[in-house]
């Protein structure tokens, strides 16, 4: 089975458009999003309707935990910028879409074959930037999590696409940043962690959208980095009220 798999759509309608239609050229069969759907952007109503329409399997990320914040009267741990723009989403989604929001899982197994989640293995909002973040997250996967899903998950909250794997007989972590297409083929009895950016809010220094597809019979991660209308979603952000700063960060890729 092919997984179209990406992370942080953050309200980008044009970004997460992208990345769906290319899950639709590759033929993936079954779409997951690690989280993150709404905050940044100017659409946080049109991408919950979209991947609700598509039947995407969705967890919470930490915007989506800031809604919930927000509902219990509580004041997000996020900076200023992040924070008017869940606030900002908070009001335009409306109740229903808050609490589907709301009522979506921190983490899920799909198909008893790898694990999702939105920061790390071993907290939902921790940042992997580098090998040793990615191998306390590693080994949290190996002790924490039961096989056969424990050797493989997909994260995303840096926005940046990224790759790590431990060697069982090297008993060692590597990792890359992924800055272009590239396919990866796994190895038996590693253990793999795939960051897969970010479709809505890339920040490797690319204004693009991100998608990852996990080849589940050939046993392989590809990495896609696609172009789409930046300028449309700037448009709507300055529009929209939103601080200009989240226009512009979205041109430059950071």
């Amino acid at each position: 089975m092919i997984y179209g798999i990406f992370s942080d759509p953050h309200s980008n309608l044009e970004g997460l458009e992208a990345a769906l239609e290319e899950c639709k050229r590759a033929g993936a069969e079954k779409l997951i999003c690690c989280g993150d759907i709404v905050g940044y952007n100017a659409d946080p109503d049109s991408c919950v309707d979209l991947v609700r329409e598509l039947g995407v399997l969705c967890i919470r990320g930490n915007h989506e935990r800031g809604l919930q914040d927000l509902e219990d009267g509580k004041l997000p741990p996020m900076n200023p910028f992040a924070l008017e723009a869940i606030r900002f989403s908070f009001e335009k989604i409306g109740e229903k879409r808050r609490e589907w929001l709301i009522s979506l899982p921190n983490q899920l197994l799909v198909d008893d074959i790898f694990y999702v989640f939105h920061g790390s293995p071993r907290h939902p909002d921790e940042y992997i930037f580098d090998i040793m973040e990615a191998a306390h997250a590693l080994k949290s996967m190996a002790h924490d999590y039961p096989p056969p899903g424990n050797r493989l998950c997909f994260i995303g909250h840096t926005h940046v696409c990224a790759a790590y794997a431990f060697d069982p007989e090297k008993m060692k972590v590597e990792g890359w940043e992924v800055a272009e297409d590239r396919t990866l083929r796994l190895k038996p009895g590693h253990h793999y962690m795939f960051n897969v950016g970010s479709c809505g809010q890339y920040r490797g220094g690319k204004p693009v959208s991100s998608v990852v597809f996990f080849d589940s019979e050939r046993m392989t991660v590809s990495f896609r980095l696609l172009s789409y209308d930046v300028e449309k979603t700037q448009r709507k952000v300055l529009q929209s009220g939103l601080p200009p700063y989240l226009a512009l960060r979205l041109g430059e890729g950071r």
